[in-house]
């Protein structure tokens, strides 16, 4: 036996012998971090003719190598044997996945495999490629890497501990959860109940102020960061306005139009927001300005808009809004001018202010303010309600007390 293999694969080895008594012609070895049985005795592979000659042939083991896992690899190398010996192996058909119960169902190479397929089945039909890379893919590679750590024998604990990575009640648990849950959906296997209570409900860890929006001396600091930067172009601040003035997304930043009618600065966004239930379609957003410190013109914002444009490798960013987020973390870098930018505001809170704009600057009704920000009041209500009841409530509450 060779001086330089690891003793737990020397003793592994002896065990193997041992079951075989003493039979030749079946090794165990470790092949591209992978264990594998090796032997004359297996049968043809399934693209082989029937009558093919003897020789020597691999069947790789669903057990991980190493220490830990020996014992358990030594089993199912056992257990090959027995089988091959009895005429009732047979190879693995390659597009099935194992059935539940089966030795090595939850090791990586197994879980790989059951990722592959969720790929082959979800992406071009469900979901694009950049969705998958950045929605699936992360979820499914940490799952696999936990799968390697030891040998998992059921999904209640492997699943468990996968989701522990992430903190109670957050997005980011909901999502691995749902991921995962989807992957053991397609493979058949039995969801484990008890993990459904792991998934929670990402509400309990929301805001109770609701959203956070820019306030108008917030968006002001933000303006005036811009045009003292030396890393960012007039097209970047017209960018950066058209956010402020017009609540748009980041996104709608692609095939935006910007006209005058009647006087009124106008944005036509064409690009269509597609969501579960359907797709959103263009829409036309009459310039709102913060009242504090802007005036109607929006600092001659259509006329910088025709003069500088936007920034081409914003607009042709698979997401704009990373962009924008990045401009934005060193903007906060940047020495104040007044006041310091918080760390929790994001560009997505420009259009937040928009929206607490329209009600409370204009006095729009729900369905109004839904409909120039392209989604529906239900959607408007969940997301700015408890901003735009407070106040009030709080004075409601005071009239009250006025009167008691």
């Amino acid at each position: 036996m060779a001086l330089d293999r690891p003793q737990w694969l020397n003793d592994l080895s002896r065990g193997f012998k041992r079951h075989r008594q003493g039979r030749s012609g079946w090794t165990v070895e470790v092949m591209r971090d992978r264990l594998r049985v090796v032997s004359t005795e297996l049968p043809p592979r399934p693209d082989e003719p029937v009558d093919a000659p003897s020789k020597r042939r691999a069947v790789t083991l669903t057990t991980p190598p190493g220490p830990a896992t020996a014992a358990a690899a030594l089993a199912e190398a056992c257990g090959l044997f027995d089988a091959v010996r009895s005429s009732s192996w047979r190879w693995p058909d390659p597009s099935a996945m194992p059935a539940e119960g089966d030795a090595g169902r939850l090791g990586p190479a197994m879980l790989q495999r059951l990722a592959d397929q969720l790929h082959a089945a979800v992406v071009g039909e469900k979901v694009s490629p950049s969705t998958w890379r950045r929605m699936y893919q992360p979820f499914l590679a940490r799952l696999i890497a936990i799968a390697g750590e030891k040998h998992w024998t059921d999904d209640g604990e492997l699943v468990t501990n996968f989701l522990r990575q992430w903190g109670p009640n957050t997005r980011a648990r909901q999502m691995a959860h749902d991921r995962v849950r989807q992957a053991w959906r397609l493979a058949g296997w039995t969801w484990p109940p008890d993990v459904a209570l792991m998934r929670g409900n990402g509400k309990a860890t929301a805001d109770p102020e609701g959203v956070r929006p820019f306030n108008d001396a917030e968006i002001q600091e933000l303006r005036n960061r811009l045009q003292r930067s030396n890393k960012l172009t007039p097209a970047d601040q017209v960018a950066w306005d058209l956010l402020i003035v017009f609540g748009l997304r980041p996104a709608e930043l692609q095939g935006l139009e910007l006209v005058k009618v009647d006087g009124q600065q106008v944005a036509r966004v064409t690009r269509q927001k597609r969501g579960s239930k359907g797709s959103k379609g263009a829409r036309q957003v009459p310039a709102v300005p913060p009242a504090e410190f802007w005036p109607d013109d929006c600092f001659d914002l259509i006329d910088r808009w025709m003069l500088h444009g936007l920034p081409a490798g914003m607009v042709s960013a698979r997401s704009p809004g990373e962009v924008l987020a990045q401009q934005l973390s060193r903007l906060k870098l940047s020495k104040p001018m007044s006041i310091e930018l918080p760390a929790e505001l994001t560009p997505y809170g420009l259009r937040h202010a928009f929206a607490l704009r329209l009600a409370q600057q204009l006095g729009l009704h729900v369905r109004e303010s839904a409909a120039l920000m392209g989604h529906s009041p239900q959607v408007h209500l969940q997301t700015y309600g408890r901003r735009l009841d407070q106040p009030g409530l709080l004075a409601k509450v005071r009239q009250l007390q006025n009167k008691s």
